[in-house]
């Protein structure tokens, strides 16, 4: 049961990131994304099956992705940097909230129905999935958002890096990319990209725990 109510903040974390990279660039006069049809508030526009099953069983994983084209942006180097920042912000700020009322509403519910209906009901069996869920969608986007500063392609700060380092430099990052993503795949399968992730996303769902 636990494995189905993480269902919605697997599905809705990518999309959340995707949907506003797609709006950041657009806004920012990329017309790419509305040709390729990512302008949408159709969720599954930005499903992607694989980035999904990741997020299901290795809590990271990604969306569909959007293209953008840093060409059209008035200060291309801005353009980038709010572009592939602005995503996980959404992400963090997103799992922050739902962290903070599952702390307001989830838990003083769950404590109320225990009092009302007694801890083996089928009221707080509900409630404690309710909970499950919210937090559960919480702590997914937040481990998204934290997954996006690996600088490895295809994650956001993999682009922000190239903005900084020199044009020989993002060559040769470009070079080794096939074999640092399949490096990044092994430390996921074994469990060090959670090792990395799991205590910086606990700093920030402390933040707004109370």
């Amino acid at each position: 049961m636990n494995f189905l109510l993480l269902l919605p903040g697997a599905f809705f974390a990518p999309v959340i990131h995707e949907w506003v990279k797609a709006r950041v660039s657009a806004a920012l006069g990329d017309p790419t994304p509305k040709k390729n049809g990512f302008i949408s508030m159709n969720p599954f526009r930005f499903f992607e099956p694989i980035g999904f099953f990741m997020m299901l069983y290795f809590r990271v994983g990604w969306g569909q992705p959007v293209t953008t084209s840093p060409f059209y942006y008035k200060d291309k180097r801005k353009g980038i940097l709010l572009t592939y920042t602005a995503p996980m912000v959404a992400n963090l700020l997103v799992g922050m909230l739902a962290i903070a009322l599952g702390n307001m509403i989830a838990r003083p519910l769950f404590e109320w129905a225990v009092i009302n209906f007694g801890f083996g009901s089928g009221a707080v069996t509900w409630v404690r999935y309710f909970n499950t869920m919210v937090y559960g969608f919480g702590h997914l986007n937040i481990r998204l958002a934290v997954f996006n500063l690996i600088p490895i392609f295809p994650m956001g700060m993999n682009k922000i890096l190239h903005v900084f380092v020199s044009p020989e430099t993002s060559m040769r990052l470009n070079h080794y990319e096939k074999p640092l993503q399949i490096l990044l795949f092994l430390m996921l399968i074994f469990g060090l990209v959670d090792m990395v992730i799991s205590p910086i996303a606990w700093i920030f769902e402390r933040a707004v725990s109370f």
